[in-house]
């Protein structure tokens, strides 16, 4: 009977051990997750005010490009857009001889055409363009 006892009182402390070392465990682990994603908000959040500022400084400089002396086109000719092309061109239109309309997107550094734009350059280039007048 003793020997009994003893099995259920060591059984009752390696239960009670194993018991404690899993509640340590789940608190060290919710503590390491808290931590990991407190860490990764805050590079989620740098990253998006980064993107964001590269987004607004892109399109604020997307309008200054036909002023500079490297643009083809005459300023006075080109109408802005912003999405999903920056602009229209009126080639010719400031001096009342329009000779071409010209679609243009500004990018900059690695940036590339998104799958929406490249869809329009292709009906563009396919000459799926025309003229619609609508009267009231």
């Amino acid at each position: 009977m003793a020997l009994l006892e003893i099995a259920i009182v060591v059984l009752g402390l390696v239960i009670a051990y194993l018991l404690y070392k899993n509640l340590e465990w789940r608190f060290k682990f919710e503590r390491k997750v808290k931590d990991w994603i407190e860490a990764e908000e805050e590079r989620i959040r740098e990253d998006a005010i980064s993107r964001s500022a590269r987004t607004l400084s892109g399109k604020t400089l997307e309008k200054l490009v036909p002023f500079l002396d490297k643009f083809s086109y005459d300023p006075h000719d080109i109408r802005w857009m912003g999405d999903p092309i920056d602009f229209v061109i009126f080639h010719g239109n400031s001096d009342g001889s329009p000779k071409e309309i010209v679609f243009c997107e500004i990018k900059s550094g690695k940036s590339f055409l998104s799958r929406n734009q490249r869809k329009i350059k292709e009906l563009v280039e396919g000459r799926k363009v025309r003229w619609y007048e609508f009267r009231i």
